[in-house]
């Protein structure tokens, strides 16, 4: 029997540690994936640039993980509150969005050159704002919901989310994504598209070198790592967002009725809860592929160097 119950538990943690860093894990994979095949091609960058570009996509990583491996024995313990959380994904893509912003470092320019046309539109593919713009937006919905359903706590704080059974006065609460997060996070994330939208027009701004192919690549191969470091933020964000709401949707109230004996109420977004979920995985994946995908970039994988050719 003792037995028994020690295999039930040591499957029960297994497929909670699965499910905890399932996500992060099949992240990782579909960004090696990723560049083996889609960005295989890519250009060689400088042993600079490509320091440069690893920090900025691998450090972010490693710090938003570092909270959720300290939680199950893997790390320190960092007991951060919810605003700290959702806040840390968007300050660490502003952080790499700038890093990624310094441009890369040619010895070999040909003023010539300069009669080619360098526009952003040049470097940047159009679904990359696209799908940033749908991102931050789906982010500031869901901070004015949160923030619209949430009451005052005894510190005259907005994070608290409040039911109430009928008329019996009988209340239950728990802790939501309020006014107290959203209001900094949404800070935040204006900054970060700040950031970003200089970044993308601070690329076409050096000369161009003497190999235009070569340095059109790398620009190019710019651009993305900033769409891809300022969209994995988002997620990253958007995952802590959506497992705190999740915890708040699970709430419920119990309490005895008269004759219609012990009634349970929940909130009115309960049956969200599964979807919350399954938007925290696809987030979290999506999140992490996205930041790791921009740290291979700098790393040689078989990249072709793009013959030079000279302008006149």
């Amino acid at each position: 029997m003792y037995q028994r119950n020690d295999t039930l538990t040591e499957a029960t943690m297994i497929l909670f540690l699965l499910l905890i860093w399932g996500p992060s894990v099949l992240g990782a994979v579909i960004a090696l994936a990723l560049r083996l095949t889609l960005l295989r091609g890519a250009p060689r960058l400088s042993t600079r640039d490509a320091v440069i570009t690893a920090v900025a996509g691998g450090v972010p990583v490693i710090v938003f993980l570092a909270p959720l491996a300290g939680d199950f024995g893997f790390g320190p313990q960092l007991w951060w509150d919810l605003g700290s959380r959702t806040a840390l994904p968007l300050i660490l893509g502003i952080v790499s969005v700038i890093l990624l912003c310094f441009p890369s470092r040619s010895t070999q320019m040909d003023a010539s050159a300069q009669l080619v046309p360098r526009t952003v539109r040049t470097f940047l593919r159009p679904r990359q704002p696209i799908l940033l713009g749908v991102l931050a937006t789906v982010a500031v919905a869901l901070a004015l919901a949160a923030g619209a359903a949430s009451e005052t706590d005894e510190r005259g704080e907005y994070t608290r989310f409040s039911i109430t059974l009928g008329s019996s006065g009988t209340s239950a609460s728990t802790g939501i994504y309020g006014w107290h997060y959203s209001l900094p996070s949404l800070a935040l994330l204006g900054v970060l598209l700040l950031a970003t939208a200089i970044g993308w027009l601070l690329i076409p701004r050096p000369a161009w070198s003497y190999d235009i192919d070569r340095d059109t690549a790398i620009r190019r191969l710019r651009a993305a790592n900033i769409a891809r470091i300022a969209c994995g933020a988002v997620l990253l964000h958007l995952a802590v967002v959506f497992s705190s709401l999740r915890g708040t949707a699970s709430m419920m109230l119990s309490a005895q009725a008269g004759p219609l004996g012990m009634v349970s109420l929940g909130t009115p977004f309960a049956a969200m809860e599964p979807a919350l979920f399954v938007a925290w995985a696809l987030s979290t994946t999506a999140g992490i592929a996205l930041w790791l995908l921009t740290a291979l970039s700098g790393v040689p994988m078989g990249a072709r160097t793009p013959s030079q050719v000279r302008t006149s």
